[in-house]
């Protein structure tokens, strides 16, 4: 069992470890020299063939943040609360983090009995229950302890290893994940991290994911609760010698993963509760810091439902990071605020945002949050699978990852009639029929309305259409293969459509789509010289088919075929799936001349495919 300790600053969480085991856990000199805890401390002991392990955490409100630190939900929490001081601010505000973290187990050590009168002690006692009613502790024991004297150690102990022996960690079956709190290197040994596994468990050899070089190393050997061990499991605090490249990088912050789960993000939704003695309201779109087990960033909190929110009261929200952050479906976070320099709430992660274009303040998106709440605590990925699908096409490895869950662990559900599937995405059935029933009547309309036409492109039904462009290739994908419709050269119509004849010169066209078809297209100038045609009559006869969208017209003088536009949004697509990119990344990858790629860029512009910022082109969300 690991204890992790409370506490006011000076109230004697270091003293009590000491008198538990005989460790002293402030390491720094600093620390001894102050007698002032500053960062987490550690010790271990077998009492009474019980092993337990303590975290000590400092008590002074500057470095709240290495407390949060030393947390973790399957741990056991130590309240020390001094008798002559009594409940003070970091009391306080430990005990809701502890709370806020999911911490369900814990003790209370009232110390210094000996400084203060009987009386005093009674008021205590009583102060102390008021404060923990509806909290976790409001059932803890509490000990009266005077710590250098050693009065009530014993019966202390006794309780310790009495809860050591009825404790268990309920995460073990989930992959491997360990928050890193600290790194050294060791002469002879190499590098060496310590932290408390959060699930899963690890073995000497494993190969796993290490954030910060983003690579996987191999444990070499591993030491559960101070002692040499072959496996560490969920709820261990254990310290890994690591071997790979570049693993001196590890510190604070880091994660080790299973490769197979490794899956940074930045922007989450979250279910929010604000402390009760918050002393504003939060605003949308406040700064805060988030603390994520050892991990913290700044970030951007966003409000779902209205733009203030009153202490004591729980909502949607969610997180825009700056950085990159290693949140799971069910994390517990704590927020900070950056102003006042004080907790403001704590989170549940619930979902990543998988489609940027969805509508977040929507009912529908606030619904399905609510849903996806609900099968976080059950833990049914089936629930959180059908439900993310609902809202549209998403990747299945991605969401394997954020749910912390094996692929195999989502088949029976993907199988089902529930939802639509391919290796690498899902929709729901219910989505998946909404949308084809609309492609098909809109496709069925433009022939009743373009008898002339083949069909359309899916650019047109883009426009045409409530969904997504990922939604919408999916659906016509499927409908193509079933045989609902059929493509051909970029259009999309129905199996028993026939074009009852072009509109336009198809003898011109055919001389002049290879020159718009080619991997450097010519200019209109160009093939009016070629073909020894006025240019205004070639311009003219140009109309009826881009009309007929037979060709594509990016500007006065450029022309493309559908097949070679689609072509080059799809270089832009990948491109600018995760970063902004520059015109001369697009004329590599595109292989287009400067000008050419110029015209296209600033074509997808205008249709607000892309946008400028500078020297670069961000790739804008699709329209809904």
């Amino acid at each position: 069992m690991i204890i992790t300790l409370a506490g006011h600053v000076d109230h004697g969480k270091t003293a009590i470890v000491q008198a538990l085991t005989g460790i002293n856990t402030d390491r720094l000199k600093e620390e001894q020299a102050r007698g002032l805890t500053i960062d987490l401390g550690f010790a271990y002991s077998t009492i009474d063939s019980q092993r337990i392990g303590f975290v000590d955490v400092p008590g002074h409100h500057r470095f709240i943040h290495n407390m949060i630190a030393g947390v973790a939900n399957q741990q056991h929490a130590l309240l020390v609360i001094a008798a002559d001081d009594g409940i003070m601010p970091q009391t306080i505000e430990h005990v809701q983090i502890l709370q806020l973290l999911g911490v369900r187990s814990g003790t209370i050590v009232l110390n210094k009995v000996d400084l203060v009168s009987e009386d005093r002690l009674r008021e205590c006692h009583i102060a102390i229950r008021e404060f923990t009613r509806d909290r976790f502790l409001q059932d803890a024991s509490i000990f009266d302890v005077a710590a250098p004297a050693r009065r009530g150690i014993d019966a202390l102990r006794t309780h310790l290893v009495e809860t050591a022996g009825q404790f268990d960690s309920s995460m073990r079956d989930q992959p491997f994940r360990l928050a890193i709190d600290r790194s050294f290197s060791l002469r002879g040994v190499g590098t060496v991290v310590t932290g408390t596994v959060t699930s899963g468990k690890v073995t000497i050899g494993d190969e796993v994911h290490l954030t910060a070089t983003n690579d996987r190393v191999r444990i070499r050997s591993l030491n559960v609760q101070g002692l040499d061990a072959e496996t560490a499991v969920g709820g261990d605090r254990c310290s890994l010698n690591i071997a790979g490249t570049d693993v001196k990088e590890a510190a604070r912050g880091d994660w080790l993963l299973s490769p197979a789960h490794d899956f940074p993000i930045r922007r989450v939704s979250i279910d929010l509760t604000i402390l009760n003695d918050f002393p504003r309201a939060i605003k949308h779109w406040s700064s805060v810091h988030v603390y994520h087990l050892t991990d913290h960033t700044e970030a951007q909190l966003a409000l779902l439902e209205g733009n203030a929110k009153e202490p004591g009261t729980s909502t949607l929200a969610e997180l825009h990071c700056n950085e990159d952050m290693h949140f799971k479906a069910g994390d517990r976070v704590i927020l900070r605020d950056r102003d006042l320099s004080r907790t403001l709430g704590g989170a549940t992660v619930l979902s990543y945002s998988h489609d940027p274009s969805t509508r977040r303040r929507s009912e529908s998106n606030l619904s399905f949050l609510r849903t996806i709440s609900g099968a976080i605590q059950r833990q049914n990925h089936a629930t959180s699978l059908e439900t993310h699908t609902s809202l549209g096409l998403i990747n299945i490895d991605e969401f394997a990852r954020f749910q912390l869950c094996a692929r195999e662990d989502l088949i029976s559900t993907l199988e089902s009639d529930a939802v639509e599937f391919t290796e690498e995405v899902a929709i729901s059935s219910k989505n998946f029929r909404e949308v084809s029933a609309e492609v098909l009547k809109t496709v069925e309309e433009f022939h009743d309305s373009h008898p002339t036409q083949e069909g359309m492109t899916i650019s047109q039904l883009d426009q045409k259409l409530p969904t997504n462009l990922r939604n919408l290739q999916f659906v016509l994908d499927r409908l193509v293969e079933r045989n609902s419709l059929r493509h051909i050269a970029g259009q999309y119509a129905m199996i028993e459509h026939k074009a009852q004849g072009p509109s336009y010169d198809t003898s011109l066209f055919d001389q002049v789509r290879p020159m718009f078809d080619a991997e450097q297209p010519v200019s209109l100038g160009d093939v009016a010289k070629r073909l020894h045609i006025p240019f205004n009559e070639i311009e003219n006869a140009m109309r009826p088919m881009v009309a007929a969208n037979a060709l594509v017209q990016v500007n006065k003088n450029r022309y493309f075929t559908p097949e070679r536009i689609e072509e080059l949004q799809q270089i832009v697509s990948e491109l600018g799936e995760s970063n902004p990119f520059t015109v001369r990344e697009f004329r590599d990858t595109s292989g287009l001349g400067r000008n050419l790629v110029i015209d296209v860029l600033e074509y997808f512009d205008r249709r607000r495919i892309t946008q400028r910022r500078g020297d670069s082109r961000v790739l804008l969300p699709s329209r809904d």
